[in-house]
Order: C-alpha cells, then structure tokens, then sequence
C-alpha cells in the first residue's frame, strides 16, 4: 500500500522531447522520453492505469454509446411531433463537443495534472445529466445533455484513453483494446440501465441516476489516470507543425470518413427497428446493446491482431467490413435477422475503428505527445460526425419522409468505403510489400 501511494503521489521530472526534424525522430524522442522515469513499462502498475482507463471510457464513451436509447425516446414518446433532425442535435453536439474539446485536452494535459482534469470533468459531466433531467425543451437539452455533457466528458474520456498508451509498449493494442472494451461495456450496461429506468421511474430520474453513477465512478478512479510525461509548459501552446506530414495527414483524412459515420447505427438502429420493422422499443435498446456487446470481442480481436499485423493493416480490414454490415446486410435485408446481424458486425469492426486509430497514431508518433497528437484527431472527428448525423437526419426526413432508411445507410456505407480506399493508398505509401507490418 505504501509503495502504491508513493506512485500515485509522485510526478516525474522534466524531460524535453528534443528538436525533431521528422516523424521517426518524433516517434524516437516521445518514446525515450520517459526513460529515466521511476514508473516501470509493463508492470502491474501499468496495466492498473489500463484499467483506470477502461471504466473513464466505459462511463464517457459508453455513456454516448447509450444515448440511442434516448434518441428513441424522444423520438417516439417526448418530442414525437418535432422533426428528426432538430432532435438529432442533442446526439450530434454530444458527440461533437466529446470530440471537438480533445484537442484543448491535449493542450491542458501539457500544463496540469491530468488526474485533476479528469476528477473535474467526471464531475462536471455528471452534473450536466442531472441538469438534463430539468430539461422540458430540446434547446435545453441540447445545452445539457449535449454541449455540457461533451465538453466535461472529453477530459475522462481523452485522458482515460491516451494516458496509458504512454505504460504499455510491448503489447500496446491489447492495451487500447482494454480500455476500449469499456465502452462496449458501458454502453450495454448503461442502455439496459437507462430503458430499465425511463419505463419505470421516467426519463428524469434516469439522467439522474446516471449522472451521480458517473460522478462516484469518474471522481473515484481520477488518481490513477497518471501521466508519465511530465507537466510543464511547452514552448508552443498550439503546435500545428504536425499537421504538414503526411502521415497525419493521411490518417486525419481517413478518420474524417470512418469516424464521423460512426455513431449512425447506434442512433438509426433503434428507430428503424419502430419504424420500418415495426417492433417494439425493447428491441431497439437490444440493437444498441448487440453492437456494444459485439463491440467488446472486437476491440479485443483487433487489438492482438494490430500487435500482431499492424494497425493500418487491420484498419483496412476492419473498415472494409463496417461497410459491407451497411451496404451488404442492412441496406438489402430490412428484417430483424439481418438488422441483428448487422449490428454484430458493425460492433465488431466499426466499433473498434476508433481505437484502432489511435493505435496506428502511436505507431506513427511514439506517445510522447499522443494526447496532444490524437486530440487533433478528434477535432477532426469531431466535425465529421456533426456533418455525418446531421446530412442523415436531413435525409431521412426530407428524402425518406421519415420511415424510408434507404438513403442514411447508402450514405453511411459510402463514407466508409472512402476511408477504406484513403488507407489503401496510406499503406502502399507506407510499403509496396505485401506482409509489411504497418
């Protein structure tokens, strides 16, 4: 107990990352920068910090994950007269704001403790569903279940994520794929809990039991989210030097395509299962629960193989095949057997696509800076996805007049068909060789 206290008290001194004239001096640097570090790589205490990181994103990441069930609801029961699209909003800023905020994450996580900046924002995206639960108008929610709770929520979640890549070497997409796992989990636990809650005690007291889960979870496990870098002032507070190579370039642009459909089936499954396929909303919260579910044995089965092939390598697999579960299975079959195995597919591969990015950014970059580095990222994602929800909600009012799923699903397996064909083009820049680990 004595030395677990000694390693939760004690912050490391500086170390520089030196003048890094190209990305592999960058990678070299980042991952030498914590050599004389008193943390051991790969310990025990290591993988303690991996499991921190696991529950921050299964109450952040899992928390959106769940908020399909929500969008049902207010669909069909507290908003059924307003249009889609404008209730659309209160997902697409969620997401947006979780996103969009990391690259300021990135920038704090330089200067300030990061175990603060998570024990802050767990509390702050707490209050912000319990706020919600206030909330009568869909502006309101929009402000608090959407904006507040995105901008709290991406310090946990930011942090929670990156943070441990800077333990693990040897077996870093096991790693991300733990602590992606939590958000499959969250997510199942967190639709099940927030249906069980809506029909029982109402949609208010749901956000309310959820919110204080949240702030007893994210504020209990904030000491562990501990950096290994150092916190100090860097010479720039905004540096975009990164954003000239083209690597970055390359995986922003395939993370623009992939990431921002991202969310779609877990807001769309559940009403087209009301919709179109005239079931029960039981079975729509069970949509969202499969592709979470399915999501855990995914981010596991790609994070051995990306430790074992490479992360670009599985990328392209993996996108390729979150695209098929769109054009191939749910696009031609709209019954319950299909929209079931869709879903599983699409948590299998689809989920996994934003860990999987964050992998290949560490492979890239080394982990000096992966905060700063895959904040950027995010901000990207973070611009696609409001476009992405909002064009499909657009869609399946006007175009689909509100039933007709047609158009979001051709446009969704569209997106990431484009992202697939991006990182084709990425890894044969990369290496004409066929077995070529990248």
């Amino acid at each position: 107990m004595a030395d677990l206290e000694k390693r939760l008290s004690y912050i490391p001194s500086a170390a520089t990352l030196g003048d890094a004239k190209d990305e592999c001096d960058l990678k070299k640097a980042a991952d030498t920068e914590f050599a004389d570090s008193k943390y051991e790589e790969d310990s025990w205490f290591a993988w303690l910090v991996v499991l921190a990181g696991c529950i921050q994103a299964m109450i952040t990441l899992g928390a959106s994950r769940a908020h399909g069930v929500y969008q049902e609801y207010y669909v069909i029961d507290e908003f059924s007269t307003s249009p889609t699209a404008s209730i659309s909003w209160i997902g697409s800023v969620q997401n947006t704001m979780l996103n969009l905020c990391g690259v300021f994450v990135g920038i704090l996580s330089q200067i300030y403790d990061a175990r603060i900046m998570c024990a802050i924002g767990s509390l702050g995206m707490g209050l912000s569903f319990i706020l919600a639960s206030f909330s009568t108008q869909i502006w309101q929610l929009v402000l608090t279940q959407g904006m507040l709770y995105g901008s709290a929520a991406s310090f946990p979640y930011i942090l929670g994520v990156t943070v441990p890549l800077q333990w693990i070497r040897k077996r870093r997409g096991l790693a991300l794929a733990v602590v992606y796992m939590g958000s499959g989990v969250g997510g199942m636990w967190i639709s099940i809990l927030t249906r069980a809650c809506i029909d029982s005690l109402g949609r208010a007291w749901s956000n309310r039991i959820i919110g204080c889960i949240m702030i007893v979870m994210g504020v209990g496990l904030s000491p562990l989210i501990i950096s290994r870098r150092p916190a100090r002032r860097p010479s720039k507070i905004m540096d975009f030097s990164v954003v000239r190579e083209w690597r970055f370039l390359f995986i922003a642009a395939a993370s623009f395509f992939a990431m921002g459909p991202n969310t779609i089936p877990y807001i769309l499954m559940p009403t087209y299962v009301a919709d179109v396929l005239k079931e029960s909303g039981k079975l729509g919260s069970s949509i969202v629960t499969i592709i979470n579910v399915s999501g855990i044995f995914g981010r596991f089965v790609a994070g051995m193989l990306s430790d074992r092939f490479g992360p670009i390598n599985m990328l392209i697999l993996w996108t390729l095949l979150a695209a098929f579960s769109q054009l191939g299975i749910w696009l031609p079959f709209p019954s319950v057997p299909a929209t079931i195995a869709s879903a599983a597919l699409f948590g299998v591969t689809g989920a996994s696509i934003v860990g999987m990015i964050l992998n290949a950014l560490s492979h890239q970059y080394g982990v000096g800076r992966i905060t700063y580095i895959s904040g950027m990222v995010y901000m990207v994602y973070s611009l696609s996805s409001l476009g992405v929800v909002q064009t499909t909600s657009m869609m399946l009012d006007t175009v689909g007049h509100g039933t007709d799923y047609t158009w979001p699903i051709v446009y969704t397996g569209l997106l990431l068909v484009a992202s697939t064909v991006i990182l084709v083009v990425f890894r044969v820049k990369i290496s004409r060789k066929i077995i070529f680990f990248a």
